[in-house]
C-alpha cells in the first residue's frame, strides 16, 4: 500500500510542475527568477578570454550580453516554441523560461573589442586583453623637484 500513495505523490508533483511550466507560458513576466542555467566554458588565450555558454533554441534577439568593470552579464529567454498546427502539448522536457549568467574575468579587457556569436547553439563572447599603449614619461631633474 506504500507503494502506491509514493507513486501517486511522485505523479502529483509531475503533473504540478507542468502546471508550472504552463502558467510560465501565459505569463511571461510571472517567473522572473532563472529558470535554468546554461553550461559555460571559459579559455584564457594569448588574445584574451573566450567564454562559450550552451544556449541551443534561443534566438539571439532573445540574449543580452553586457561588460561592466570585469564583470561580464548574460540574460537570456528559450521560448517554446510548439510546431505550427499544434493541437497539445503532450510532454515538455525542454527547459524554457529565462537565465542569468555572471562571471568576473580574471583579467582586464577591452570593452570596445568585445565581440559576440552564436553558432550550433553555443555563444561565443570574445574578450580581447586591452592593447598595450606606450606613453611618454617626463624625466626631471631633482633641481626640479626643489623648485616645487
Amino acid at each position: 500500500m506504500h507503494h502506491f500513495i509514493k507513486i501517486r505523490i511522485l505523479r502529483d508533483l509531475e503533473s504540478l510542475e507542468e502546471r508550472a511550466r504552463s502558467l510560465r507560458q501565459l505569463w511571461p513576466g510571472w517567473a522572473t527568477a532563472p529558470s535554468f542555467r546554461p553550461a559555460a566554458d571559459l579559455f584564457e588565450t594569448a588574445a584574451g578570454l573566450v567564454l562559450r555558454l550552451e544556449v541551443a533554441g534561443i534566438s539571439p534577439e532573445d540574449l543580452r550580453v553586457s561588460l561592466e568593470g570585469q564583470e561580464l552579464l548574460i540574460q537570456g529567454r528559450r521560448r517554446l516554441s510548439p510546431p505550427p498546427g499544434t493541437a497539445r502539448i503532450l510532454q515538455h522536457e525542454m527547459v524554457t523560461g529565462v537565465f542569468e549568467r555572471r562571471f568576473f574575468l580574471p583579467l582586464p579587457v577591452d570593452p570596445q573589442a568585445v565581440q559576440a556569436r552564436c553558432l550550433h547553439g553555443v555563444l561565443e563572447v570574445e574578450l580581447p586583453r586591452p592593447a598595450a599603449r606606450r606613453i611618454q614619461v617626463t624625466v626631471s631633474t631633482a633641481d626640479d623637484d626643489q623648485e616645487r
